[in-house]
C-alpha cells in the first residue's frame, strides 16, 4: 500500500483519489491574494460535507479573499487530531509563510493550538487570530475577518 503524503498513513487507491480531489478543489477557490487563512485541524470524512464541493460558497471566499486549508490533508479520527497536527507543523508552517503568505492566520478547532508557538516563531504571531489565547473552537463567522483583514 502506498504512503499517503497528506497524512503519512498506508493507504488504498481510494484515499488517494479522495485526497486529489480534495487538493484540486482548493486549488480551484484559491485566491490569488490570501487575505485571511482559516486553518482547520482536518477535513471531513464524507465528499459533500467538504466545503469546496459548494461552489456558492467556495467562491464567495474567493471573492474576498478569504483561504480555508487543514493542517492535516486527510480526515482523521478526533482521537488522533493533536498528535496528526504536531506531525504536519513543519509543513503548515512553511506553507504559511512561504507559499499562502496571508494577512491574517485564523485557527480553529483545538487540536491547531499545536501551530500556534511554531507559527509565532516563524514571524508569524502578529497575523494570527486567536479566540482569546487559543484557537477558535469551530470555524468562525467569516464575515467578520473580512474587515479585520482588509477584505
Amino acid at each position: 500500500m502506498p504512503i499517503c503524503d497528506g497524512c503519512g498513513a498506508a493507504v488504498d487507491a481510494e484515499h488517494i483519489r479522495a485526497r486529489i480531489m480534495r487538493l484540486e478543489l482548493a486549488t480551484r477557490f484559491r485566491p490569488v491574494h490570501i487575505q485571511t487563512l482559516l486553518v482547520g485541524v482536518a477535513p471531513p470524512e464524507r465528499a459533500e460535507d467538504y466545503f469546496y464541493a459548494s461552489e456558492k460558497g467556495a467562491s464567495e471566499l474567493q471573492k474576498n479573499g478569504i483561504f480555508l486549508v487543514y493542517a492535516v490533508e486527510c480526515p482523521l479520527p478526533a482521537a488522533d487530531a493533536s498528535e496528526a497536527v504536531r506531525r504536519a507543523v513543519a509543513t503548515v508552517v512553511k506553507r504559511v509563510h512561504l507559499s499562502y503568505k496571508p494577512k491574517a492566520v485564523v485557527l480553529f478547532g483545538a487540536a491547531t493550538g499545536e501551530l500556534i508557538e511554531p507559527l509565532r516563531a516563524a514571524g508569524l504571531g502578529d497575523r494570527l487570530v486567536l479566540s482569546g489565547i487559543a484557537p477558535f473552537a469551530e470555524l468562525p463567522d467569516l464575515a467578520k475577518f473580512r474587515t479585520a483583514a482588509g477584505a
